[in-house]
């Protein structure tokens, strides 16, 4: 499936923002969520999710978590260790 089928739009929202941070003792954030979140395609699986993201952003995912609400089918995606939220989102310009 063609990721920019896939990928419908970013969801930015203040929790979003804030499940994009990377654990930083030093700053006082111990919770390393290191997700992005993004509105799908209702037909999308996570495989195919988990392969748009990868494709577009240059990076690797570690889990792909699907729900569906009144707006559409939600996907949250958490990177794998190595990679950060933060540089993908800078690629949407997502700040």
């Amino acid at each position: 499936m063609d990721p920019y089928k896939v990928i419908v739009m970013p969801w930015i929202t203040e929790k979003s923002l804030e499940a994009r941070r990377v654990a930083d003792v030093d700053e006082g954030y111990f919770e390393n969520n290191n997700r992005l979140e993004f509105i799908v395609h209702a037909d999308a699986t996570k495989v195919d999710i988990k392969e748009a993201v990868e494709r577009l952003f240059e990076v690797k995912v570690a889990k792909v978590n699907t729900r569906i609400s009144k707006i559409g089918k939600h996907a949250s995606v958490k990177m794998a260790p190595g990679y950060d939220a933060d540089v993908a989102a800078q690629k949407l310009s997502a700040f």
